[in-house]
């Protein structure tokens, strides 16, 4: 299996490169994998965004050549403004190389300590139920295998396996986001439930089973409509509305590719809008255009 591997310089991607290439991930997971017959390659993208990026981006390149595998890099031709466009633009890039390399999987060091922050980030932020869910294990190419591992256990693995790596000043600042999430609410929330790390974690795999089983649903709903772009409104006012919203969800998906810019607003509108009946009105959806219309003799929604 081809797997390209993200390696920022930080500690999380230095030890997942170091338990990949040593064929030791199996054992520090403590489960089985599909398989460890792996063909590893390296991608760094220099976001610029810090003063440190220069000097990672060495450090990787020297831990390629440790390693032995193919090193690819690129730097961000246009100042990033925000954490949201640097993980755009470093998505877009790690695709690319993928695709250009055809590695089945684009390996990340996110781990569990990540995987709460995802969770609180997308409950303030109103993602709704399926925000809930956080991060899954994989996700398209995007695999995650370090989900179950907190960043404490990669710290120590680093330390006792005295691998480098270098410190992202950035991780200290609170003005970002999850940095704010890390260094002053999980810390308050612990006070009230020393095991808030815990108890997230099962709230986020809750969701994901239940958000597996709602999309199960929705899809073979949807396999009468799709072709034709078009819904019938009667039949799906009837739906339970956690359904109708995962509808929604797997049409948009369909047709974009991704969520990453659906906000609870989004579904509200367009589930107003389905239920109004009013016709020929339409509601802008992230990048597309839900409208309502007849269509022989009966209301619809097409988009």
């Amino acid at each position: 299996m081809k797997i390209l591997i993200a390696v920022s310089g930080g500690v999380d991607s230095v030890v997942l490169l170091d338990l990949l290439a040593k064929d030791k991930l199996e054992k520090f997971l403590g489960y089985h994998l599909p398989t460890n017959n792996y063909h590893l390659s390296i991608a760094y993208f220099n976001h610029a965004m810090q003063r440190n990026a220069d000097k990672q981006e060495k450090l990787v390149k020297q831990l390629a050549q440790k390693y032995g595998v193919d090193f690819f890099t690129e730097k961000t031709k246009k100042k990033l403004r925000s954490e949201a466009e640097a993980r755009e633009a470093r998505y877009a890039f790690l695709n690319r190389i993928a695709e250009e390399i055809c590695a089945e999987r684009i390996a990340t060091a996110h781990h569990a300590d990540d995987a709460v922050e995802t969770i609180l980030f997308n409950l303030i932020r109103g993602s709704g139920i399926a925000g809930l869910g956080g991060m899954s294990e994989l996700n398209g190419k995007i695999w995650r295998p370090l989900l179950t591992i907190s960043k404490a256990q990669l710290e120590a693995y680093a330390k006792k396996n005295k691998l480098k790596w270098v410190k992202d000043p950035t991780n200290q600042n609170i003005n970002y986001k999850r940095n704010f999430i890390r260094k002053e609410i999980l810390p308050r929330c612990a006070k009230i439930n020393p095991q808030v790390t815990e108890a997230i974690l099962r709230i986020g795999k809750q969701a994901r089973e239940n958000a597996e089983f709602m999309k199960l649903l929705a899809v073979e709903w949807l396999r009468r409509f799709r072709k034709r772009n078009t819904i019938p409104l009667t039949e799906f006012n009837s739906l339970p509305i956690a359904l109708q919203r995962e509808i929604i969800r797997e049409i948009y998906l369909d047709k974009i590719g991704n969520t990453l810019k659906l906000e609870e607003k989004h579904f509200s509108e367009v589930l107003e809008l389905a239920r109004s009946g009013v016709g020929n009105k339409q509601k802008q959806f992230g990048k597309l255009i839900f409208k309502t219309m007849r269509s022989d003799g009966i209301r619809v929604l097409v988009w």
